[in-house]
């Protein structure tokens, strides 16, 4: 095999090999093998047969991040594919791991390729952290669940306003009549949450060194609704702005984007889709929970959809939602900081001019302070211009 014939190399990974598949300019196969994950040496000195430069093809699997590394650093140029648009394109075909590659590598001649965003490693990293302090919380929370259902099951009614996870409301536990057996697993879970607390401090702490001297989360965090934590997911979810046109490309990328859905005559209604970024969508409605107590401007929006829309009160918070995706790709991409009021407009004094207003009228009339005195006359034809004085009043028509 010369590697100077090869145009693509693509890739099927599962979690103990993968499948590979070198084809030409063609579209002809010129090998076909196994590569084992047990030793990374072997797919290491797969990828050497190849001169640099030589494009990699695979799906965007949850195993594919030390492949693509691996691939980089043997000087190929790894690409990611959408898995679902993928699917699409051999729907109704016969399925095998061989006739996988060879249709990701056909797609990659074709120039039809659906490329996913392959996120580089410092932002893999910031979402590891992001996802992993969620992770904690969730299991605090299950935990949590599990410690009420016990005292339920045992008939312990507790006050709602108390919480038994205080120093005080864990004084008050150790009062109740319980047997020794739910005692012991009382005292189990309450080891394990206060594990699961240290855990979830220290990548918070992580978190904050990522932020302190980051000029982006400063302007994510301006927003309403947004802290700490959801600017740092928000930030690690989205990677590199530049992949996006724009906020409604962004938008649709966190699934709170409606979309249509209608054929014919029959219109279904606007919904989200379900193909989007799962974590990004739900730090923004998370975020809808502060901004509209925060912001009126958030809080009007919120109203308005909910009051069209009172059958499916969800559509307002994802209306709000869309507007901070936006709103974030705005701010971002002119790197300002939001602002409730609305930017000065031509004319006014921030600009270096100023407003005058007549008495008795609250319309203003912008006038620079080098302008000439107000024109008495068309310039044109020298016609005195009569200004009506006092309330304008419906002159009657004669027949």
């Amino acid at each position: 095999m010369s590697a100077n014939s090869v145009a693509v190399v693509a890739l099927d990974l599962h979690k103990k090999f993968t499948r590979a598949v070198t084809m030409d300019p063609g579209g002809e196969v010129m090998d076909d093998r196994r590569v084992h994950h047990a030793d990374h040496s072997e797919m290491e000195s797969f990828f050497r047969e190849f001169e640099r430069g030589t494009d990699v093809v695979m799906e965007a699997t949850f195993n594919w991040p030390w492949v693509a590394d691996l691939a980089e650093k043997c000087g190929l140029r790894p690409h990611l594919g959408d898995p679902m648009r993928i699917k699409d394109f051999r729907k109704g075909l016969p399925k095998s791991d061989r006739k996988d590659c060879i249709a990701e590598g056909s797609l990659w001649l074709k120039e039809m390729f659906p490329e996913a965003y392959l996120a580089p490693i410092g932002v893999r990293r910031m979402r590891a952290l992001f996802r992993m302090r969620g992770l904690f919380v969730k299991m605090r929370t299950a935990l949590k669940c599990n410690v009420h259902g016990q005292l339920f099951r045992a008939g312990v009614l507790l006050e709602e306003e108390s919480s038994i996870f205080s120093l005080k409301g864990r004084a008050a536990l150790k009062l109740l009549d319980l047997d020794e057996a739910e005692r012991t697993e009382l005292a189990r879970k309450f080891a394990l949450l206060g594990d699961l607390d240290v855990h979830i401090k220290e990548v918070e702490r992580a978190l904050k060194l990522d932020l302190k001297d980051n000029d982006d989360a400063r302007i994510v965090d301006s927003l309403p609704g947004f802290g700490m934590i959801t600017s740092h997911g928000f930030l690690a979810e989205v990677g590199e702005l530049k992949r996006f046109p724009n906020g409604r490309a962004l938008a649709a990328y966190a699934g709170v984007l409606p979309l249509d859905n209608e054929s014919a005559d029959k219109d279904l209604g606007k919904h989200t889709g379900k193909h989007s970024n799962r974590f990004l969508k739900w730090i923004l409605l998370e975020a809808v929970n502060g901004a509209v107590k925060k912001s009126a401007r958030m809080r009007s929006l919120l109203e308005r959809v909910k009051a069209k829309n009172r059958k499916q009160p969800g559509k307002a918070r994802v209306a709000v939602a869309r507007e901070l995706a936006e709103l974030a790709y705005l701010l971002l991409s002119r790197r300002v900081l939001y602002t409730e009021s609305p930017p000065p407009r031509p004319g006014s004094r921030v600009n270096g001019k100023h407003r005058t207003t007549r008495p008795g009228n609250t319309k203003t009339r912008r006038r620079t302070k080098t302008s000439e005195p107000p024109r008495k006359s068309f310039p044109l034809t020298g016609k005195k211009l009569v200004r009506p004085k006092g309330r304008r009043r419906a002159s009657s028509v004669k027949e």
